[in-house]
C-alpha cells in the first residue's frame, strides 16, 4: 500500500496543475475575445456572429456526455459556464438586459442565472418596454415571463413578441420562490414586512401563519424592502433571490404559498440562434377566418414528422373573432422540413411569423 503522505502530494499536485490549467484557459478565452474586438474594429461592415451562450452551453453538455463517467457535479458546471461567458460578453461590449418590473423580480433571478454576475440590469415598466430597449440597441437582451404554471401562457408577452423585431434566443423554467430577509436572521425581531404586492400575494398565508402579529407593508420593488429592511432592525423583506439581498440574512426560505408554481420565461434577443440538433421553434399564426384552415395549416407538420408540442390561440386584442395561433416544434427553423413546412403554411395564412428557434433547455 502506497504512503498516504506520498497520494496526498499527488493530489495537491494535481489539484495545482488543474487550477493553472484553469486560469491558462480563462486568459486563452478573453485573449480571442479582445482579438474579436479588434478584428470587428478592422472590418466594422462585416458581421461576425458568435456562438450564443445557449449554443456554448449546449457543446459543454454534448462533451460531457462524450467523457462519459463525470466527477464534477452536474448542476455546478452551467453556473460556472455561464460566469465565464457573462465575464467575456462584458469585454466584447458591456452586457446590460432589460427586465420587465422592479428589482428583485424572478425575471432578475433568470437573469442572473442566465448571464452572471457582471451584466447590467435594466428594469423597465412592462414587456413591451423590455423588448423595445432590444430592438432600440439600449441592452443586449430582455427576459420576459411567457408562462405561468398557474394562469398559463402570458397573451402580452406572445402578442409583444409576435408584433416586435426581436427574436427568443433561450428559456428558463423556474420556481416561484420567495424568501424572508432581515439584518438579524431571527424571526422574533421582525416586526414589519416589507414586500412588493405580487410578492405578498405569493407570501400572505405564510406570513399570516407565521408572523401573524408583523405589520405588512407594499413597496414598488424588492430593492427598496431590501434597503428598508437594512435600515430598521425590526425590518423584514421579501425577495425572490436570495444572492441579491447580500447584507441581509435569511429569517425564512420558501415562503411562497405554492411551491408547485413556476415561471417560463424567455430570452429576447436581435441574432438569431445556430441550429444544434436538440431545438426548440416557436411560431405565430394568422388564418383566414374559414372552415377547415387550422386543419389545412396543421397537416403538413404530421406530414412531414413534425412534432407539435404546443398549440395554444388568442384572441386579438381590440376584436371579438380574430384570433393568432401559437405553436410550438422541436426542431430548428433551418431544418429542411421545418422550411418546407413554412414556405407550405405561410402560402396558407394571412400571417406568419417565426418567435424565435432556439436550443431546447436540458432542464428547468
Amino acid at each position: 500500500m502506497s504512503d498516504p503522505r506520498d497520494r496526498f502530494e499527488r493530489i495537491r499536485a494535481a489539484l495545482s496543475a488543474a487550477d493553472r490549467e484553469i486560469v491558462d484557459a480563462l486568459e486563452a478565452r478573453a485573449k480571442a475575445v479582445r482579438e474579436l474586438v479588434a478584428l470587428r474594429a478592422e472590418a466594422p461592415n462585416a458581421y461576425f456572429l458568435l456562438p450564443s451562450h445557449e449554443e456554448v452551453l449546449a457543446d459543454v453538455r454534448a462533451r460531457r456526455e462524450e467523457q462519459g463517467a463525470r466527477a464534477m457535479p452536474e448542476q455546478a458546471i452551467e453556473p460556472i459556464f455561464r460566469e465565464v461567458l457573462g465575464a467575456c460578453a462584458s469585454i466584447a461590449a458591456p452586457l446590460r438586459v432589460a427586465i420587465p418590473g422592479p428589482d428583485g423580480s424572478l425575471a432578475l433571478v433568470v437573469a442572473r442565472e442566465l448571464f452572471g454576475s457582471l451584466a447590467e440590469i435594466v428594469p423597465v415598466g412592462s414587456v413591451v418596454e423590455a423588448l423595445l430597449a432590444v430592438e432600440r440597441q439600449e441592452v443586449t437582451s430582455a427576459v420576459v415571463p411567457l408562462e405561468t404554471t398557474s394562469d398559463g401562457a402570458i397573451s402580452a408577452s406572445l402578442f409583444a413578441l409576435a408584433r416586435g423585431s426581436t427574436r427568443i434566443v433561450a428559456e428558463r423554467t423556474i420556481s416561484n420562490a420567495y424568501h424572508l430577509y432581515s439584518r438579524t436572521g431571527n424571526a422574533s425581531d421582525v416586526e414589519k414586512i416589507y414586500a412588493t404586492p405580487v410578492a405578498l400575494a405569493a407570501c400572505a398565508g405564510t406570513i399570516e401563519r407565521e408572523l401573524p402579529t408583523a405589520t405588512v407593508m407594499e413597496v414598488r420593488s424588492a430593492q427598496v424592502a431590501a434597503q428598508l429592511a437594512f435600515s430598521d432592525h425590526g425590518s423584514a423583506a421579501v425577495g425572490a433571490s436570495v444572492s441579491d439581498q447580500d447584507p441581509l440574512r435569511v429569517v425564512r426560505s420558501h415562503i411562497e404559498e405554492d411551491p408547485t408554481l413556476e415561471t417560463r420565461f424567455v430570452v429576447a434577443g436581435r441574432d438569431a440562434p445556430r441550429r444544434t440538433g436538440a431545438d426548440r421553434t416557436i411560431l405565430a399564426l394568422q388564418l383566414p377566418e374559414e372552415p377547415g384552415s387550422l386543419y389545412a395549416a396543421l397537416a403538413p407538420f404530421a406530414q412531414r414528422g413534425i412534432n407539435l408540442t404546443r398549440l395554444e390561440s388568442r384572441r386579438a386584442p381590440g376584436s371579438l373573432v380574430e384570433h393568432t395561433f401559437f405553436l410550438e416544434l422541436d426542431g430548428h427553423v433551418s431544418d429542411r422540413a421545418i422550411v418546407a413546412v413554412l414556405d407550405e403554411v405561410g402560402g396558407k395564412s394571412r400571417h406568419l411569423k417565426v418567435l424565435g428557434s432556439y436550443p431546447r433547455p436540458s432542464h428547468k
